[in-house]
């Protein structure tokens, strides 16, 4: 019965989002919007419905970012990149943490394993010692970002995460897995200083936090064009302090060309319609980060106004 009534709850709430961006698409027009796909379906097929859809030129060397997980950490389930891996060809790939359990590639590619992912194909990790830095003109904090020498060899991009609202004090999405998670050692505490050390972790303050993912998210856009984004929205039990916070279980996933839409969208899933009080979804927001979507419009990194597109 629970199950049950949480899918209920996932259904009514994606029609609701849908019913409300076809209503903001007329009243707003389609001027510079762009557009995010929806499936309800969450399964592999699903996720090449949305990906066919956004119609990506493949080219060369495909790399697929994804997030390898720690343990006991709810990461994107590898049977849901199955039929993408097969048809691209591509490559998973993932940055090292700064410390613990996956501080190096060796540890990182044993949870690799752990979790499926080798068995749905080749996975790599981003060097440490061999980087490149990704340079941003006209950025908030960064001059640059920094990640492994790998990244370069990839001539299409793909980024696929598993949306964890209510895990993380950052916003767990896309704009975090191709600028925190596409980081190496030393490009996480460059954007965890806020441009000013290359060595060590900082504890930084939320709107510092937001700028550098916004500026490494945008160096990361500007050094390869060609990029898809995927976010998958499924169940996922809350695990921080949030009041109000709950299960919405399995929404979907949704897929667009521009990172910015993409995201807001998702935020709309995940806190605008939700059924707390407009105090709540201003905690959340504040607790979680998400003011980084807007630094990222702002830097031209997409734009938030979007129209779902909801595929049968």
């Amino acid at each position: 019965m629970k199950k049950l009534l949480s899918t209920l709850l996932a259904l009514l709430f994606a029609a609701g989002i849908f019913a409300q961006n076809q209503n903001d698409g007329q009243k707003n027009g389609s001027q510079n919007q762009s557009i995010v796909y929806f499936t309800r379906d969450v399964s592999s097929a699903g996720l090449m419905k949305v990906y066919r859809a956004l119609k990506q030129k493949i080219e060369g060397n495909v790399g697929i970012k994804v997030s390898f997980g720690g343990p006991d950490e709810e990461v994107l389930q590898p049977d849901l990149l199955r039929d993408l891996v097969r048809t691209t060809g591509g490559t998973m790939f993932d940055g090292n943490g700064l410390s613990g359990n996956r501080r190096t590639s060796e540890m990182n590619l044993s949870y690799a394993r752990r979790h499926g992912f080798m068995e749905i194909g080749k996975c790599v990790m981003v060097s440490d010692s061999d980087y490149i830095n990704l340079p941003l003109t006209g950025g908030n904090l960064l001059k640059y970002a920094r990640t492994g020498k790998e990244f370069a060899g990839f001539d299409t991009l793909i980024s696929v995460f598993r949306v964890r609202l209510h895990m993380l004090p950052a916003f767990d999405g896309n704009i975090k897995n191709i600028s925190l998670c596409l980081a190496n050692r030393s490009g996480k505490c460059i954007i965890h200083s806020g441009g000013t050390d290359e060595s060590h972790y900082h504890s930084t303050p939320a709107d510092v936090l937001e700028k550098s993912f916004a500026d490494a998210a945008k160096a990361a856009l500007d050094y390869k064009k060609n990029w898809a984004f995927i976010n998958v929205l499924d169940d996922i039990e809350p695990n921080d302090s949030c009041r109000g916070a709950k299960n919405l279980g399995k929404i979907g996933i949704i897929a667009s060309n521009d990172i910015v839409a993409l995201e807001q969208c998702t935020l709309d899933f995940v806190i605008e319609k939700t059924d707390v009080d407009n105090a709540t979804k201003s905690e959340w927001k504040a607790a979680h980060c998400t003011g980084m979507v807007e630094q990222l419009e702002k830097l031209g990194g997409g734009t938030r106004n979007y129209r779902l597109v909801e595929l049968k």
